[in-house]
C-alpha cells in the first residue's frame, strides 16, 4: 500500500484553512503563485543533504507538521511533490495526500484562488 493518497484541486480547496498544505518548489516559484495557506518547504534543499528524507521530515516539524499529521503535498507538474511524499513516507509520515495536478492543474481554473508574495512583487518592481 502507497503511504499517500493521490487528491485532486477539489480536495485541496475544500481542506485550505484546515489542513496543512506544503508547496516543496523553490521560493521563487513558490512566491509567484500559491495555493491560499500553503507554507513553502523546499525539497531541493533537503535532497541535497546527507539523509533527504531525515532532513524533509525535520523540515516539516520545524514548521510544526509531524508524522501523525495529515498534510497536503504539491510542487509544479507532481513529480517533486512525489518524491517528498515518498522521503516523508520513509521517515513515518502517514496520512500524505499528494496533489497530483499540482500547480499546473491548480492554474488551469481561474476560479480556484491563488495567493502571490509580496517579495515576487518587490522583486519584480
Amino acid at each position: 500500500m502507497k503511504a499517500y493518497q493521490i487528491v485532486d484541486a477539489d480536495f485541496v480547496k475544500r481542506e485550505i484553512g484546515r489542513m496543512p498544505i506544503v508547496d516543496v518548489r523553490p521560493p521563487l516559484r513558490y512566491d509567484t503563485a500559491h495555493i491560499p495557506s500553503a507554507i513553502n518547504i523546499r525539497l531541493d534543499v533537503a535532497a541535497a543533504s546527507d539523509d533527504p528524507a531525515e532532513e524533509l521530515a525535520e523540515m516539516f516539524q520545524d514548521n510544526g507538521i509531524f508524522p501523525e499529521d495529515a498534510v497536503i503535498v504539491y510542487c509544479q507538474m507532481g513529480v517533486h511533490a512525489k518524491i517528498a511524499c515518498d522521503y516523508l513516507a520513509s521517515a513515518g509520515y502517514s496520512k500524505l495526500y499528494l496533489y497530483a495536478g499540482s500547480m499546473n492543474d491548480w492554474m488551469r481554473d481561474s476560479a480556484r484562488p491563488v495567493e502571490a508574495s509580496s517579495v515576487a512583487f518587490a522583486k519584480a518592481s
